[in-house]
C-alpha cells in the first residue's frame, strides 16, 4: 500500500516539471519577442518628428505635418490632405534626412552607371568599323571586273 502512494506522487511531480517547462517556453517564445518588438515601436513613435515620412495602418502614406503627443495624435498631410490619427495607428515611420540622402545616393550611382556605360558604348564603336574592315575582306571575292573598278578608284 504505502509503494502505491509513493508513485503516486512521483507521477505529479513529473506532471508539475512538464507545465513549468512549457510556461518557460511559452515565455521565450511568445512573450519575451513581443515585449522587445512594443519596445522598438515606442521607440519609433518617440523619435518621430515633423516632416518624417509614415505609413498608417490603414497603408495611407504621408509626411507628418504636427504631432500632440499629450493627445496621442499626429496630423499627417497626403499630397495637401490634412488627415489626423491615433499616434498608435503609424505602422512605419521613417526620417525625412534618411529618405533624401538615400535618393542622393541613388542619384549619384545611376549617374556613375550612365558615365561607365558610355565609355563602354564609345569603345565599341571604335571597334565596329575594324570588325566591318575584317568582315569585308574576309566575304568572298567578287567578279574579277568589280576588283578592278575599286582599285581604278582608290588610285584616282
Amino acid at each position: 500500500m504505502l509503494t502505491l502512494g509513493a508513485s503516486g506522487a512521483g507521477g505529479s511531480m513529473t506532471l508539475l516539471i512538464f507545465v513549468v517547462i512549457m510556461f518557460v517556453g511559452m515565455y521565450f517564445l511568445s512573450i519575451r519577442p513581443q515585449k522587445k518588438q512594443q519596445q522598438k515601436r515606442q521607440e519609433m513613435l518617440k523619435e518621430m518628428n515633423k516632416g518624417d515620412k509614415v505609413v498608417t495602418l490603414g497603408g495611407i502614406k504621408g509626411k507628418v505635418a504636427s504631432i500632440d503627443r499629450e493627445n496621442k495624435e499626429v496630423v499627417v498631410d497626403c499630397d495637401g490632405i490634412y488627415l489626423t490619427f491615433d499616434l498608435n495607428f503609424i505602422r512605419r515611420s521613417s526620417p525625412a534626412d534618411v529618405a533624401t540622402t538615400d535618393a542622393v545616393k541613388d542619384g549619384k550611382s545611376a549617374a556613375e552607371e550612365n558615365a561607365a556605360t558610355e565609355s563602354k558604348d564609345d569603345a565599341k564603336e571604335v571597334e565596329a568599323p575594324a570588325d566591318d574592315a575584317a568582315a569585308k575582306t574576309e566575304e568572298a571575292p567578287e567578279s574579277d571586273d568589280a576588283a578592278k573598278d575599286e582599285t581604278k578608284e582608290e588610285t584616282k
